[in-house]
């Protein structure tokens, strides 16, 4: 039998990394089949289309999802609430992507679907959104008086925020170790959406969740 090696080679460049429990048996695979149950789980980036993914949801798709998952302490509530047993809920959204995940169980798998953006872009984006977002929490109006390379030498600026929310190193060094929990958690469980490709994503997630 031919053997061209493809196999070993797959091996070597995917590591096995083990994710968190909620994570690897709250979320379905990717590669799994839909079943009755699921709920959609949107990790939402910052400036990567989030507000307009749920105006989608909430207005054309007609999904009812909650506020609730904005904040961890909210989320902690909703799982008291057992919220998703309701059958009121039909999607949940959040930054919170481990916290989140405690809300789902074999019964109510969540399904996560996000959209990356390039983080140069991103950051770009976000830089002068702070500057103006008023109705915003990180609202900095000192922004509009620095120019983005000051920005991007300060304090202020995101460090790594995809690798923390995805690794749940929220604070403190990152490693390898948390690229690697990152990677694999986008790889095994996320259906992947790219900012610049709006309308192919959109349609993918349309024939998966049959929406």
């Amino acid at each position: 039998e031919w053997d061209d090696g493809n196999d070993a080679m797959d091996a070597t460049l995917h590591k096995e990394v083990a994710l968190p429990k909620t994570i690897d048996e709250n979320l379905a695979d990717v590669d799994e089949r839909l079943r009755d149950g699921d709920v959609p789980y949107f990790f939402h980036t910052p400036r990567t289309m989030g507000q307009t993914v749920k105006d989608i949801l909430g207005n054309c798709v007609g999904l009812n999802s909650t506020n609730l998952t904005a904040t961890i302490e909210g989320i902690y509530r909703a799982k008291k609430m057992d919220i998703l047993k309701s059958g009121n809920i039909d999607v949940i959204v959040t930054q919170y992507l481990h916290s989140g995940a405690i809300l789902f169980d074999e019964n109510h798998r969540g399904r996560m679907f996000t959209f990356v953006r390039h983080p140069i872009e991103r950051a770009v984006s976000l830089f002068h959104y702070l500057a103006t977002a008023t109705h915003e929490p990180t609202y900095d109006p000192d922004l509009a008086h620095i120019s983005i390379e000051m920005w991007s030498r300060s304090k202020r600026v995101e460090h790594n925020w995809m690798t923390r929310f995805l690794s749940n190193e929220l604070e403190g060094d990152l490693s390898l170790k948390h690229l690697d929990i990152s990677k694999e958690v986008l790889r095994k469980k996320c259906i992947v959406g790219l900012f610049d490709e709006k309308s192919e994503s959109w349609l993918r997630l349309e024939r998966f969740f049959g929406w």
